[in-house]
Order: structure tokens, then sequence, then C-alpha cells
């Protein structure tokens, strides 16, 4: 049984939805990495995001089933160097909403955990997107890594099982629907963070 679940920024001046979420249809995991961990930092709620550890919880799904229905015009991105993954964020509250490639060829998004509406105790939420997986990047963690359930870097057989639903997304579609591009473009002109070192303003 898939759902939708709500998002939304901080502020509440964009929202959307995540369609046809199901643990089977997405991989549902924490990034200890160190570039997870800077994305917070610059937009200011690294406190909010990150747990003890460092890590960001993620649900990587198909970038098809993401749908944006209020504040378009706040959706922004950066990138961490020039060649680093589209960061999305909405410029209003510079809520963390997510991740993409800088092409929609391989249509997958990562929604930031804090992106779904856990308010009501989260138990639907948590239905949805099932257990946590063992993360990735535990190299990275901060405090005692003995504590986190990650893996140093990201296991060949994670990467075989993530490039297989993604291409399943490619055939199905996935690439003419996302709404972080549009005619091949993203929708906002990614800002490369390490050409001038400036946090994003709000």
């Amino acid at each position: 049984m898939t759902s939708s679940l709500p998002i939304r920024c901080f502020c509440g001046q964009l929202e959307g939805a995540a369609h046809d979420v199901a643990p089977e249809a997405g991989t549902h995991l924490k990034c200890y990495c160190d570039d997870c961990q800077a994305f917070q930092k610059l937009l200011g709620h690294a406190e909010r995001v990150l747990d003890e550890h460092g890590g960001t919880e993620i649900f990587q799904m198909s970038a098809g089933k993401i749908e944006i229905t209020k504040g378009n015009e706040h959706l922004a991105c950066l990138r961490l160097t020039p060649k680093g993954p589209l960061r999305w964020y909405a410029s209003c509250c510079n809520a963390p909403l997510g991740n993409t490639l800088a092409t929609p060829a391989l249509p997958f998004f990562g929604v930031i955990g804090t992106c779904f509406d856990r308010s009501g105790g989260g138990e639907a939420v948590d239905r949805a997107l099932g257990p946590l997986k063992p993360g990735v990047f535990g190299r990275f963690a901060l405090g005692d890594r003995a504590a986190v359930d990650a893996h140093d870097r990201v296991p060949l057989s994670a990467i075989g099982g993530f490039l297989g639903k993604v291409i399943g997304w490619r055939f199905g579609g996935a690439h003419k629907h996302s709404p972080f591009f549009e005619d091949g473009r993203p929708v906002a002109t990614p800002r490369v963070v390490s050409e001038d070192g400036a946090p994003p303003s709000r």
C-alpha cells in the first residue's frame, strides 16, 4: 500500500506532496557525509535537521512522484562544488528540501526527513517510509561512531539496488515530470558555494 505524504518548508510558504510512497518505492536511510552536514550548516538549520551524530534522514524516491503545489517561486538550489549534486531548499525560510543530480536524466530525489509532517506523532509517515536502512558515510559521523548504524562509505550492493530503481524510474518517464527541471534545466539557477562561500540569504 502506498501513501501520499504532505511535504512543506518550515514556514509553510512552500508546500507539496510525495506521492506513492512505500518502503519498497524508495530507500530510507541516514547520510553522515560531510557535504550533507555542510549543507545544513549553510542553511542555518543544523540543529533542527542533523541528529546527534551529524546524520541527515533521507528518503530517496522517484523525482516524478514529487509535486509542488504552492510556492514554486521559493524553490532554490546550490552546489557545494561546481560538480556536486543540486541541493534544493526553500528560499523563504532556508528549509532544506532534498537533492538531485544536475540533470533530470537519472530522476531521483532524496527528500530530507524534516519535510514530512510528524507533528501528530509521525506514525503514518514512519509506516510509509519504512524502517531506516543502515546509513552511509559513517566515517564522517560525529561523536561515538560505534553508536552509529552506518557503513563507512556506500556499499556496492546498495549502489546496485539504487541504480536499478533509478533506471526503472527513468524508463517509467519520471524524468519528464520532475518539478525541479524544465526543458532539461534546473528551474532555479544553482549557486556554487565554493566560488563565493556566502550562506543563502532570506
